[in-house]
């Protein structure tokens, strides 16, 4: 099969001193990964109760029992298999015995609107062996690329029932972009729509037609989910927290917590519900 080659845009400004020419063969949409914990723990009581965390979760039992239950369809998690659960996915869990696994908590931007939520098994291959067996010697203090290579594998492999056929409008996203690089600043919707090149009306059609949403509650979303994120994966005081997410102060975000979460700031510090 052959390509269509076509003349790619550069970055690279008219009479600079770089000279880059030649035709676009192949392009992939962008692919964004932050990792926020990979941890191996041992359990005596694991009883969550509907569970729903902004971020995906990979599950790799290593010894024990335990059992996940979603939307009334229970899941066991059983040595020789990795389990990946996307974001906002309510899961509640027991464990019969005591439980030993690896797991990790990690985002994938945008793509994360694009997921399904569920439980995810598959079996454990020759590839997911190999990197938990260097996880498992734990030698090298520095970074563990092995915990990257795994979620990638493992991703790979999720079926298609797991992503939505959804394809949202250039311009929602570049707004989606703007919105949360900057969820620190005080933003309303007029700087959503000059950063997606739209008038306001237009802009708020377009969300509400394919998100089913406004831009300003997907800037909600956006600095809730990353509360959440440093609330469970820093020691950031509530009140930083607050701060770097763009709330004016902390009872305003205790109570947007409590309002669209379901659990005060504090409360959802001290669950820890692994």
């Amino acid at each position: 099969m052959g390509s269509r080659s076509e003349e790619f845009f550069s970055l690279v400004p008219k009479g600079s001193a770089h000279e880059v020419e030649g035709e676009r063969v192949v392009m992939l949409p962008g692919i964004s990964l932050e990792i926020f914990a990979t941890r191996k723990i041992r359990l005596r009581r694991w009883n969550l109760r509907r569970l729903l965390d902004p971020f995906w979760r990979l599950y790799l039992p290593i010894q024990g029992k335990a059992v996940i239950e979603c939307e009334g369809r229970e899941t066991p998690l059983e040595p020789g298999f990795v389990y990946l659960i996307p974001p906002r996915t309510p899961i509640s869990s027991h464990n019969p015995e005591p439980f030993t696994k690896w797991y990790v908590h990690f985002v994938l931007g945008r793509s994360d609107l694009l997921s399904v939520p569920g439980v995810y098994p598959q079996p454990l291959d020759k590839v997911a062996e190999s990197l938990l067996e260097s996880l498992e010697a734990g030698s090298r203090p520095s970074f563990r690329w092995e915990s990257a290579t795994l979620l990638s594998h493992a991703l790979g492999k999720l079926p298609a029932s797991a992503w939505t056929e959804r394809k949202l409008d250039p311009r929602v996203v570049l707004a989606m972009q703007f919105l949360e690089a900057n969820l620190s600043r005080r933003l309303g919707a007029k700087d959503a729509a000059r950063a997606a090149n739209l008038s306001v009306r237009s802009l708020n059609h377009l969300f509400r037609k394919q998100l089913r949403v406004s831009p300003m509650a997907v800037l909600l979303s956006y600095r809730l989910d990353r509360a959440c994120q440093l609330l469970r994966h820093t020691d950031q005081s509530i009140e930083q927290v607050a701060e770097n997410c763009g709330f004016p102060n902390r009872s305003y975000f205790s109570r947007m917590l409590k309002q669209h979460r379901g659990v005060s700031p504090a409360a959802y510090r001290r669950g820890h519900p692994y």
